[in-house]
């Protein structure tokens, strides 16, 4: 139904409308229609590979990174081969020898303590901890009174897993909260269980593997322009820039916990100083490592060269399609009034012809449907104007004879009256006048009631 009332809609349109419109209907507009769709499709698949690209750059990116960090763990595993020995004899003889008793623990200068072991005072530093996780003694004085329970809850079990089971832990490299260093940290609770002995290890060797691993990750950022900024995030409790000093913001913050929670990838679009900048978050998850069981890595990429680039196209469509459209609509009218022109002149033919000019000729131009049209139209009028001047050929000849007949008539009806008034004149000589006959006949009438002219009675 719906399909026969647009063909209605469009035999009604087609006749009432110019051979110039019904192409624009019938030509111009489906291939309108076609040039937008196949111009929207062409923008969305641009839109759609550029994004595909900077995914895979990003990706490129991310699987780069974990090549690294897992060269980083092999790495760092070398170098605690090497620390292990040395820091569980210090943790020994701090518990074993120093704390035997602990009433004094909290005030004992581990300064000197530390000298006496052979410590290195830049690299290797004591802390005393309680059971409340609160730092009560330390070599390290910006840690001092530090609680270690606000470090996380993985990392307060931990504590509490030590004090309970009182055996000494060998925890491998990880971030120190304060420096943002890499540390290597032992537990060893005190032989009463009241407070755990903790050392803490820089190594030289593990700063030069992080800052080369920093290196290698901010150089594959640097190598693609698009982007503006790399961080690999770790520490789930508190996330933290493992390569750069990034401060988070609250929102940013919870945000970045959320993606440790929920383990997935992410792209947040955002508009800041006139740059189309994309937040992607890659969350890694890592089997094989201690350090960090996973990280995010947040990559930063401005859009806006994209952007500018699809502007441009979206433009360039808009300028060719328009120009385009113009040139065939100028061309169709061109080519229309070439096609219409001999038509209405034609049809001027027609009208002249309808009212009687029976001599009017179609020019005859070209060798063309039209052309042939005109050819048709000529010997149509020809014999037309041939028939019509044998029919009044016709019509002469018969008006002249009737005349003829006509002037026959009147010349014997004349005849014949002049016959007939003549009868009159006898019959009225003939008949006596009323008075007289009234005089001598009184009783007695003539009935004269001539039909026409001359009475029979």
């Amino acid at each position: 139904m719906l399909f026969r009332f647009i063909r209605k809609i469009k035999i009604y349109y087609m006749r009432k409308t110019t051979i110039f419109k019904q192409l624009i209907l019938n030509v111009v507009i489906p291939a309108v229609s076609a040039l937008l769709i196949l111009g929207a499709f062409n923008y969305n698949q641009t839109k759609s590979n550029l994004i595909e690209s900077i995914d895979s750059k990003n990706k490129i990116i991310s699987e780069e990174i974990v090549q690294i960090m897992e060269l980083q763990d092999v790495a760092l595993e070398i170098v605690e081969q090497y620390l292990n020995p040395v820091m569980e004899s210090y943790s020994n003889k701090l518990v074993h020898d120093y704390f035997k008793n602990t009433d004094n623990i909290e005030f004992a200068d581990l300064d000197k303590i530390r000298i006496e072991l052979g410590m290195d005072p830049e690299m290797e530093d004591i802390y005393i901890i309680n059971q409340e996780g609160f730092v009560v003694n330390s070599t390290f004085k910006s840690d001092l009174g530090i609680n270690l329970f606000s470090f996380g809850e993985d990392h307060k079990q931990m504590i509490l897993r030590i004090f309970e089971e009182g055996k000494y832990v060998n925890e491998l490299f990880t971030i120190e909260n304060s420096t943002k260093r890499l540390k290597k940290y032992t537990y060893h609770p005190t032989l009463d269980g009241k407070y755990i002995v903790e050392l803490g290890i820089y190594s030289r060797r593990a700063d030069e593997i992080i800052n080369f691993i920093k290196n290698t990750g901010n150089e594959l950022s640097q190598n693609q322009p698009s982007i503006v900024d790399f961080n690999i995030f770790i520490n789930k409790d508190n996330p933290t820039s493992l390569n750069k000093d990034v401060v988070l913001s609250e929102s940013e913050t919870a945000f970045m916990k959320e993606r440790f929670v929920k383990q997935d990838s992410i792209r947040i679009p955002k508009r800041i100083n006139k740059q189309n900048l994309y937040y992607n978050y890659l969350y890694i998850h890592r089997v094989n490592s201690d350090l960090y069981k996973g990280a995010v890595i947040r990559i930063i990429s401005d859009r806006t060269r994209e952007d500018i680039l699809l502007r441009n196209e979206l433009i360039k469509f808009i300028a060719i399609f328009g120009l385009t459209i113009i040139v065939v609509i100028i061309l169709l009218y061109r080519k229309t009034k070439v096609i219409t022109s001999p038509i209405k002149k034609l049809v001027e033919k027609v009208n002249r012809v309808t009212n009687g000019h029976l001599n009017e000729r179609a020019d005859v131009v070209g060798n063309n449907e039209i052309t042939t049209l005109s050819q048709k139209f000529n010997s149509m009028i020809e014999e037309l104007e041939s028939y019509y001047n044998e029919l009044e050929q016709k019509v002469k000849d018969r008006t002249a004879e009737v005349v003829r007949q006509k002037e026959e008539i009147e010349i014997k009806n004349k005849h014949i009256t002049d016959s007939i008034r003549y009868a009159k004149r006898i019959q009225n000589a003939i008949l006596p006048p009323d008075n007289y006959v009234k005089q001598l006949l009184p009783s007695s009438f003539i009935l004269y009631r001539p039909k026409d002219i001359v009475s029979g009675d």
